[in-house]
């Protein structure tokens, strides 16, 4: 899922409570906080980001911390990106080092840090098969990722597992989306399984 920031609701001496952060990666939750505290009342809880011309005691401005959780935001998609291209797992030891290397950035992004995040990932590297149920019931294979010749939009290719075998081609954004089942709950459009039950389609 994309990157959720919330306000923690514990305050520290200062009337401060700290930004938290949590996102799900393949049904592993991860969570932490962002390292910054605010004044509770400087929290947008729509737009999830501070206020204008709020400061908290370090007399840290908005537009500061607001462009460190942009960062956060761009560095968790790009991971998440490069670990499914890789088919890779992520870890939490992981996330808490990409975290920690934003912080120390301040708000400069840490380009020459995702090298080191990238090969952690390519280190944990899963079996080469990869299958995918649609949340309606249907089984895929992965064939592979690409781009789209015309828009150059990143697009997933899947193949399914039942009938004709038809390949399929469709954007990344959509594939790993989410939607809402019969019940009205978010799920997953297509939820990462195991190759032991691939032959049931």
């Amino acid at each position: 899922m994309p990157l959720k920031f919330y306000l923690d609701k514990r305050k520290n001496r200062h009337g401060e409570a700290p930004i938290r952060v949590v996102w799900s990666f393949n049904g592993d939750r991860y969570q932490t906080t962002a390292g910054i505290s605010i004044p509770p009342q400087a929290w947008d809880e729509s737009q999830c980001r501070v206020t204008p011309a709020a400061y908290n005691h370090k007399t840290t401005p908005t537009t500061d911390i607001n462009e460190f959780l942009d960062n956060m935001d761009m560095a968790v998609n790009r991971l998440e990106h490069y670990a499914r291209t890789q088919n890779a797992s992520l870890t939490k030891p992981l996330v808490r080092k990409v975290v920690a290397d934003l912080v120390a950035a301040g708000l400069k992004y840490p380009y020459d840090k995702e090298r080191e995040w990238r090969k952690a990932v390519a280190e944990r590297r899963l079996s080469t098969d990869r299958y995918f149920q649609h949340f309606r019931g249907r089984k895929y294979k992965l064939i592979g990722f690409g781009k789209d010749s015309e828009t150059l939009e990143d697009v997933v290719i899947y193949q399914a597992l039942y009938g004709a075998e038809h390949i399929w081609v469709r954007p990344y954004n959509i594939f790993f989306s989410k939607v809402k089942d019969e019940s009205g709950d978010m799920v997953e459009r297509f939820k990462e399984i195991t190759d032991e039950v691939k032959h049931l389609a």
